[in-house]
């Protein structure tokens, strides 16, 4: 598993995977769909998804960018794994919950990649009615947003107590991409390979 920055070179990326690097892709779309890497590999266009499952039998590399969303990496001891692109509509239409039935239970562990944080994610308007309603209200801080906290929640409720968090927040650290602070198109990855690989 790795997640880039912004100044992460495509070279750099390559070299950590042994094979031809051509990650499976999606075209995202703040939903709660989840295909497999053999559709995100070969489909031309890009199917619209926000997750990838990838079986421990595959072999490949998915990935999903970001560039405040928060990217999630799950997997079981079986070595099956999904990468997951969730933002606040993902979230609240069940992206999380989608990725983990892929993946059956089977001792979960999570990830949760760099994203706005509660520092710098204001969240006002029926939005946020929204997700203090999915969600409740320990999901905010003030005015802001924790999704790294809801994120876990659902987690929680579905048995995933390891949940590692790597803590960089996109709106703050200048190494990211943040659509927020400067409306920018690029997007940092969020690639990940099964475990049986």
């Amino acid at each position: 598993m790795v997640f880039t920055d912004r100044f992460d070179a495509q070279e750099q990326v390559r070299a950590l995977f042994d094979d031809e690097f051509e990650p499976a892709r999606v075209h995202q779309v703040h939903g709660a769909s989840v295909i497999s890497i053999d559709d995100g590999r070969w489909c031309r266009p890009l199917l619209q998804a926000d997750g990838i499952y990838i079986p421990s039998d595959r072999s490949g590399v998915a990935g999903i960018a970001t560039a405040d969303c928060l990217p999630l990496v799950v997997a079981n001891h079986n070595g099956d794994v999904v990468v997951l692109h969730v933002g606040w509509r993902g979230l609240a239409a069940g992206v999380v919950e989608a990725g983990l039935a892929r993946l059956g239970g089977n001792g979960l562990i999570a990830v949760i990649g760099p994203h706005i944080r509660s520092c710098c994610y204001q969240f006002l308007g029926p939005e946020r009615y929204i997700i203090e309603q999915r969600f409740g209200v320990s999901n905010f801080v003030g005015e802001n947003l924790s999704m790294e906290h809801a994120v876990s929640g659902v987690l929680d409720q579905h048995g995933i107590r390891e949940v590692l968090s790597v803590g960089q927040c996109t709106f703050c650290n200048d190494s990211y991409h943040s659509y927020r602070r400067d409306g920018t198109v690029e997007r940092q990855l969020t690639l990940a390979a099964s475990g049986g690989r």
